[in-house]
C-alpha cells in the first residue's frame, strides 16, 4: 500500500531504510520513512518503507544503486603464513 503521490523505493529492516534515507536526503530529496519503531539495545531489526515523492522515484532508485554499489565487498581472508 502506498500513499497517493509518494512511491516506496526501499522495504526491508528499519536500520537499512534509516540509512537509505539518510542517503537521499544527502542528495536533496524528500523523503518519508514508514515502519515500526521497536528497538532493542542499539539495534532495529524491524521492516519498514522508505517513499519518496512519485516524480523523483527513478532518481531515488538510481541513488540507492549507486549507494550500495559503493559498499565494501566481503574482506578477504588472509592466508596464514
Amino acid at each position: 500500500m502506498g500513499v497517493q503521490g509518494w512511491e516506496v523505493v526501499f522495504t526491508g529492516e528499519r536500520l537499512k531504510a534509516d540509512l537509505v534515507a539518510a542517503v537521499l536526503e544527502a542528495n536533496g530529496m524528500r523523503v518519508e520513512v514508514f515502519g515500526d519503531n521497536a528497538y532493542s539495545y542499539a539495534i532495529n531489526l524491524t521492516e519498514a518503507r522508505v517513499l519518496v515523492p512519485q516524480d523523483q522515484a527513478g532518481v531515488a532508485r538510481r541513488l540507492i544503486l549507486e549507494a550500495e554499489a559503493e559498499l565494501p565487498s566481503q574482506p578477504e581472508v588472509q592466508p596464514e603464513v
